[in-house]
């Protein structure tokens, strides 16, 4: 939950570009908001229903709620203890890299200059490591390519997102790497991002990147790349290969576990990648060991998933990881295609038949989708950052994060995003 320092210091730095949304509401909030933020100067930082009167002061103009939104995020990370860069970052002249641990059975595709490529055929599991520039005026949830309409016609790492090199490892060189990274971030987490379909080797790097930047994960990062073809005809091909790499992919997190020193695991599956995450997940035996790191954060984001079969295998998942999150959108178009194929409900999909167990946190985030295809959501908004951010870096359960609202839903209870 974003604390009162946190907050305020948001406010301060965003609040002229925020001011100028307001438009005719603008001397009401400032009064209210004046009386509000000498309660929390008077009480101090952790007056959590202070917090978010503030916050609900902005919602009824949506442009000056998402500058706070990004503001809180931005500064959020620079109050933790250990200063502003997580280990591992790098920071150079105008952008910093960022390693970001892989294990792939996609085979190899050749060099590229000094690194290695790997393309959608598959292969053995390999690990390595990548690095990736983000640029320092890198906007959240972007992925900063080169745009020819602005004439730009090759990488620069002080615009763009690069993938600035791709390193095929041993294993033991990758543990001992991995452990070095891991010993010098004050938390011993690991962020592990599975991509879906119709992506290639390069775009899953990148976007784990900037969800690590923008999340400002203090742990290791690490990424596990399936054979999909990163080529939209090519989904039966994709639904194959993610099927295939479970015992590969279940071998990786099993090293990631054990053999790091690492204390927690975050979970993070989008689209197809879900399948292979909530399908190995239900097949694991739950583990006492005190040297395993424990399964923290399960979060599925838009899964292309039979949502009947979701339910049958998130019904073990309480007994091995300690919070479930599901994200899911009525905006969904790519969702609606593999539905028209499929016959059957995905698993992402909100409205009537909107997966609410138990079990999980259900979120629905239609009323924040704003991408084109509405699939990429979980890394392109960033209300779903900064909501991942309480989530993932504090623990915070829904009823405590300032941008939901709970709702029911025959006796049963999701979440729905404030407008």
């Amino acid at each position: 939950m974003t604390n009162g320092s946190e907050l305020s210091l948001a406010i301060a730095n965003e609040w002229e570009r925020m001011a100028a949304q307001l438009d005719e509401g603008r001397d009401q909030i400032e009064h209210e908001l004046i009386t509000l933020l000498r309660q929390l100067d008077a009480q101090g930082p952790d007056m959590a229903d202070v917090v978010k009167a503030i916050i609900k002061l902005f919602l009824p103009f949506p442009a000056a709620h998402c500058l706070l939104l990004k503001a809180i995020a931005s500064v959020a990370p620079h109050t933790t203890k250990g200063g502003a860069m997580p280990a591992g970052f790098v920071k150079k002249d105008r952008y910093t890299v960022i390693p970001i641990f892989y294990g792939t059975d996609r085979a190899q595709a050749g060099p590229t200059g000094t690194s290695i490529s790997y393309g959608p055929e598959r292969g053995e599991l390999a690990y390595g490591i990548a690095e990736i520039s983000i640029p320092d005026d890198h906007r959240m949830g972007n992925i900063e390519r080169p745009r020819w309409w602005k004439l730009q016609f090759r990488e620069d790492s002080a615009k763009h997102v690069v993938v600035q090199s791709v390193q095929e490892l041993p294993l033991s060189e990758f543990e001992a790497r991995a452990k070095v990274t891991l010993k010098r971030n004050l938390k011993k987490e690991v962020l592990l991002f599975v991509h879906g379909y119709n992506v290639g080797f390069e775009s899953a790097i990148a976007r784990t990147a900037q969800i690590a930047y923008d999340l400002h994960f203090e742990g290791l990062t690490t990424l596990y790349s399936w054979p999909s073809e990163g080529s939209m005809p090519k989904y039966t091909v994709d639904e194959t290969n993610v099927a295939w790499s479970r015992p590969r992919f279940a071998q990786f997190l099993t090293t990631l576990r054990t053999r790091l020193g690492a204390e927690t695991i975050h979970l993070l599956a989008h689209s197809m990648g879900s399948r292979l995450v909530a399908e190995t997940m239900a097949s694991l035996r739950p583990l006492a060991d005190p040297d395993v790191a424990r399964l923290r954060q399960l979060v599925f984001a838009a899964p292309d998933i039979d949502a009947a079969t979701f339910k049958d295998l998130a019904a073990t998942f309480h007994e091995k990881v300690e919070r479930v999150t599901l994200y899911a959108s009525s905006n969904d178009k790519a969702l609606k295609v593999s539905k028209l194929a499929h016959k059957y409900q995905r698993a992402g999909e909100s409205g009537l038949d909107l997966v609410i167990l138990n079990s999980l946190d259900t979120i629905d985030a239609t009323a924040v989708d704003t991408s084109f295809l509405g699939h990429s959501y979980y890394g392109d908004n960033r209300s779903i950052l900064a909501d991942m951010f309480d989530l993932i870096r504090r623990g915070t359960a829904p009823h405590a994060r300032f941008s939901l609202v709970a709702k029911d839903r025959y006796g049963s209870r999701y979440w729905l995003f404030n407008r």
